[in-house]
């Protein structure tokens, strides 16, 4: 009796899952014929209009600005991505120097005020 029952089971699953596959698999897209017609259907650009578009596009874009020619360098330097020329700042006065702790202390006095 339970090879029937698990026959049964079986039958009743693939019908089931093959049922609705077969019903889904028949219904046609309907958007997609138009939207390639709609493709077909544009007129083509010339050449010439599609020059100055592009010329006036990068014409009106913004430049982009002078921090963003300069790139930082594993070694702390900046480096300019057009000239090649590095520039390296450094603190004339290392943490531990006896004035740079005074200029540390003044200068959090002065924001403790405010």
């Amino acid at each position: 009796m339970s090879e029937r029952g698990w026959l049964g089971a079986v039958v009743i699953v693939v019908a089931g899952l093959a049922v609705p596959a077969g019903l889904g698999a028949a219904e046609p897209e309907p958007k997609a014929a138009p939207l390639i017609l709609n493709l077909m259907n544009r007129p083509v650009e010339s050449r010439e209009r599609a020059y100055t578009e592009d010329v006036k596009r990068d014409a009106l874009a913004p430049r982009p600005s002078a921090v963003d020619e300069w790139e930082p360098q594993p070694d702390g330097s900046m480096r300019n991505k057009k000239t090649g020329i590095s520039v390296k700042v450094s603190n004339p006065c290392p943490a531990g120097d006896i004035e740079h702790e005074f200029a540390l202390a003044a200068y959090n006095r002065s924001r403790s005020r405010r």
